[in-house]
């Protein structure tokens, strides 16, 4: 067959993560911006998901001009404290 193309629907939780990875452009979100986007409701249960398999997710806070504090999501790395004090809490790293 020629040209036959089998798209797989990505889940919300997989489109979150592939928004955190891009290079370029907009790699964050809004609680707001998620549940638009990706169509959920509960965004911090998906971002504890992607937490449990391992990301490294921020979630850090800023204010607009307007005085309003909205919080936003962003993928990093975690430094070696943060590491080391999972370690001390029982994580553990391998699969």
């Amino acid at each position: 067959m020629i040209g036959v193309y089998i798209m797989a629907k990505l889940s919300a939780k997989e489109r979150m993560l592939n928004t955190l990875k891009k290079q370029d452009g907009y790699n964050t979100f809004t609680t707001a911006q998620a549940q638009r986007r990706f169509g959920i409701s509960n965004v911090s249960a998906r971002i504890d998901e992607l937490r449990q398999e391992g990301h490294c997710i921020y979630t850090n806070t800023r204010t607009t001009g307007d005085g309003r504090k909205v919080r936003y999501s962003r993928l990093g790395t975690p430094t070696k404290a943060m590491v080391q004090a999972a370690l001390r809490a029982g994580y553990s790293f391998t699969a």
